[in-house]
């Protein structure tokens, strides 16, 4: 064999090893990751505006993410009153900001409630001391990478791409530095688990740390621009997490950010088969199961 010859085939055999590992590269990407089981029992998910949930456990517990109530446009009316909530036992906050903590509303919930409170380490000081009856559990969740069980509900602090600072009296007050961002996995007692990603641009801890590794069942996504990643991101987060049901969040509060979830939801379906974009109205409780997250198997 002469060189000529030789170089040619010593391409071809590069040439067909590269295409074999985009071949199988591809293949990964698009085959949904093997999730854990999820056994009997519904937990309930309402979305109450902008970035603020209520999560209601297989057992009745109740779970707030960034409360956000008094001046939330779409927060639905019943829960900007007081005692709107029926109980409260818990309440994690993601970071500062006035559009996700507001003192004047972690009063309120505090006085009412006394739930139990878990905030990134700097925060969970700060309210503790605005707040001294706040019952914050800093040394059980204090910062990111830690998990603990509260109430029943394995809960994750993961993290987050975004700033994080209190504005104390609205947006035209001071800022104050109360720690960095996060985002939280909680995991029920059936098994199913839900990520909220909080306030974050797209990042690859989205898929190394908490698609590969915690493999949530629902994933809550930010896609109004502006402060945080847009729709095509979060659809590209979709790929990167690979759960069964998307669920988009922080979009239609403000006239600067994006006013719909169609294009995420169209982004979804065309990038990420496997994922199912639920829109969700404020005040409106989806329930999810088993049946829900794998309906092939039912």
């Amino acid at each position: 064999m002469n060189i000529m010859s030789w170089c040619k085939v010593r391409f071809l055999s590069v040439f067909l090893g590269v295409l074999f590992l985009f071949s199988c590269s591809l293949m990964h990407e698009c085959n949904a990751r093997e999730l854990d089981k999820v056994g009997d029992g519904d937990v309930i998910v309402e979305w109450l505006g902008h970035g603020s949930f209520l999560f209601i456990s297989t057992d009745g517990k109740r779970i707030l993410l960034d409360p956000w109530l008094s001046t939330n446009p779409r927060c639905p009316g019943k829960y900007r009153k007081k005692g709107g909530f029926e109980k409260v036992d818990i309440i994690l906050w993601t970071h500062g900001h006035v559009d996700h903590f507001m003192l004047d509303d972690a009063k309120a919930l505090v006085e009412q409630y006394n739930p139990k409170i878990i905030a990134p380490w700097e925060l969970n000081f700060f309210i503790k001391s605005e707040i001294p009856e706040a019952n914050c559990q800093i040394f059980t969740l204090g910062n990111k990478g830690s998990s603990a069980e509260v109430d029943g509900i394995q809960i994750t602090m993961t993290e987050a791409s975004h700033s994080a600072g209190a504005q104390l009296t609205g947006f035209e007050g001071k800022n104050r530095f109360v720690g960095e961002a996060v985002g939280y996995i909680l995991g029920f007692k059936n098994g199913l688990k839900i990520y909220h990603a909080g306030d974050t641009a797209l990042m690859g801890d989205m898929k190394t740390i908490i698609g590969d590794f915690y493999k949530p069942h629902v994933s809550i996504l930010p896609i109004g621009g502006v402060f945080t990643m847009g729709s095509e991101e979060a659809a590209h987060a979709c790929k990167l997490l690979q759960s069964p049901i998307v669920i988009p969040e922080h979009y239609g509060t403000f006239p600067v950010l994006e006013q719909t979830a169609d294009k995420f939801s169209q982004l979804v379906g065309e990038k990420c088969p496997g994922s199912k974009a639920i829109v969700l109205e404020p005040g409106q409780p989806l329930v999810i199961n088993q049946t829900m997250i794998f309906p092939a198997q039912q």
